[in-house]
């Protein structure tokens, strides 16, 4: 990717997206794909708010069957299983276990009765997946003594038995979400980070394009479009606010915080769920760490005010050692804490109650043609919304019948392989010289077919081919890779989301002091530039104190 700035002031385009996380990344491949011109910028980097927040998982609405929401739990299963289609190498399927008691709705029977509904209509749950590696297996009923084995951290006391069913974790939100932005990208879209939307613009009644400011450098240009989505997540709504109240549609009025930590190693090799409030927390295994989630508080105040306090950390491990009793959790263990915004309907507290379904608002039909906006709620939904957002451009453009869509079908970058055992496999095969075999694998699962471009970098600089630090095996090869060609221009876009050195925890101040000097060469920087760089990450890395 090139951050061409002139490029985008000296193009029309047909659709700007404002805004880079999940649900304007999907959008812009989905608008790319079927032929229209896109730009997509974001006022950060790709994929740093609220889409950087989540347990890495996949889910096929077991919470809308409880509802009886037939309908949308389809959905779930669907975008669930296109996801596995398009980016088989970020997915793998990943067991959910949860204790059985003699409360009425969590009893044996009930939880028989649930599971058994849920794979009658998730019957073709694995249909169209040609690798049996993301194949999702049956849920089933297991005895008291297999639940204290698998889920350990929850206390036994009235444990009947155990239920386990199975949705997919992603070995890396950040990669998948980038994947999205790359196909973009290939397919002929111009994305630029740390470019902000100040404001729209409009010519005689609609909305032609934003006034944009480039945060590094503090440039005022513009960006014509024929049509702008508005997918700037947390910030939709306020982006909408200098515009008329009659064109604003109605947006969700309130935000709510959510909240993952990550912590030591808790778990093995099931997402385990524990009770607290009346509601499942779950401990989820994510590489050689655990994270805890969610958490979910009224926020008040605007989206740039969003913080974690010590109170907010501590009330929340307050309840993860209700639920958890066994996990010997401490304040100690967290590595990260995991913040985003979601769009509410309304609460007060921990009480909230959350849009239930995503958004998409054509604001012509409020009398401001030009603009679409996106308010979303589901990461495992957001293609979908997509299709919808795209199909709404098109028809502001003035199609009768908007052009297919296709990315449910289509492979990302990375992700044309028919079997993800059968192509580790043949990779590991290979002779990389002094790169061991835990490594190539993980860096062919992170970049999957693309992954050689990493290595020839290693091939082409030995030094890059050694890890970044003594407790972090990201190569320093990856770094210059995500500096030379997936647009990370900070410290933290390398470290902490292209790359997996320090997305699950500090890597480690020998790595990232390796990175920064590594980014400084690739960007030119100077001492202080480095210092500075490093500083933010560090930052990055405090838990709150207040």
């Amino acid at each position: 990717m090139t951050r061409d700035l002139r490029c985008l002031a000296d193009t029309k385009f047909d659709v700007i997206v404002v805004g880079a996380g999940f649900y304007g990344v999907t959008a812009a491949w989905d608008a790319a794909q079927r032929g229209l011109s896109v730009a997509i910028i974001d006022k950060d980097d790709f994929g740093a708010a609220t889409s950087f927040n989540n347990l890495k998982t996949l889910h096929g609405g077991l919470r809308s069957l409880a509802t009886m929401n037939f309908k949308q739990m389809r959905l779930f299963i669907r975008e669930r299983r296109a996801l596995a289609r398009i980016v088989p190498h970020l997915v793998r399927p990943l067991p959910f276990v949860v204790a059985t008691t003699r409360h009425p709705l969590r009893s044996s029977l009930a939880w028989r009765l649930l599971l058994a509904t849920n794979d009658v209509i998730s019957r073709d749950r694995n249909l169209g997946l040609v690798d049996p590696g993301t194949h999702l297996p049956r849920s089933q009923i297991i005895s008291r003594e297999e639940l204290l084995r698998l889920n350990p951290v929850v206390s036994p006391k009235g444990v009947t038995g155990g239920a386990i069913w199975y949705d997919y974790q992603m070995l890396s939100t950040d990669r998948v979400t980038l994947s999205f932005l790359l196909s973009a990208v290939d397919a002929g879209a111009a994305a630029a980070n740390y470019v902000q939307a100040n404001r729209f613009l409009r010519i005689n009644g609609r909305v032609a394009g934003v006034k944009a400011e480039d945060r590094l450098t503090g440039e005022i240009f513009d960006i014509r479009a024929k049509v702008v989505v508005n997918a700037a997540g947390p910030w939709a709504a306020s982006l909408l606010a200098d515009l008329p109240q009659a064109a604003q549609g109605a947006p969700p009025p309130r935000l709510s915080r959510a909240m993952n930590v990550v912590t030591r190693k808790l778990v093995n090799d099931h997402a385990c769920g524990g009770v607290v409030g009346g509601r499942y927390l779950f401990i989820v295994p994510w590489r050689d760490v655990s994270m805890l989630g969610t958490s979910h508080d009224a926020h008040d105040g605007s989206p740039d005010q969003l913080k974690v306090s010590r109170w907010d950390l501590e009330a929340f491990l307050k309840d993860a050692r209700e639920a958890f009793p066994h996990a010997g959790l401490a304040a100690g263990d967290v590595r990260l804490v995991h913040r985003g915004l979601l769009p509410m309907v309304s609460g007060e507290g921990s009480r909230v109650n959350l849009l239930r379904e995503s958004q998409v608002v054509d604001h012509s039909r409020h009398g401001l043609p030009g603009l679409v906006s996106v308010f979303g709620v589901r990461y495992t939904t957001a293609r979908h919304t997509a299709c919808a957002t795209v199909d709404t451009v098109f028809r502001t453009l003035g199609y009768a019948t908007p052009p297919p869509c296709r990315t449910a079908e289509t492979p990302l970058l990375g992700g044309s392989m028919a079997h993800v055992d059968n192509f580790l496999k043949a990779v590991l095969l290979r002779d990389v010289g002094d790169i061991g075999p835990d490594t190539l694998r993980r860096i062919a699962s992170t970049y999957g077919t693309g992954y050689d471009r990493v290595l020839q970098m290693a091939r082409d600089a030995p030094a890059l081919g050694r890890p970044l630090g003594r407790s972090c095996d990201v190569l320093g090869a990856e770094i210059l890779y995500a500096a030379r060609q997936e647009m990370a221009l900070k410290l933290g876009d390398a470290v902490i989301r292209r790359t997996e050195a320090g997305a699950a925890g500090h890597p480690g101040t020998d790595a990232l002091e390796m990175a920064a000097a590594i980014m400084a060469k690739a960007h030119g920087w100077d001492e202080w530039r480095m210092r500075n760089e490093v500083a933010e990450v560090e930052a990055f890395y405090h838990l709150p104190r207040d």
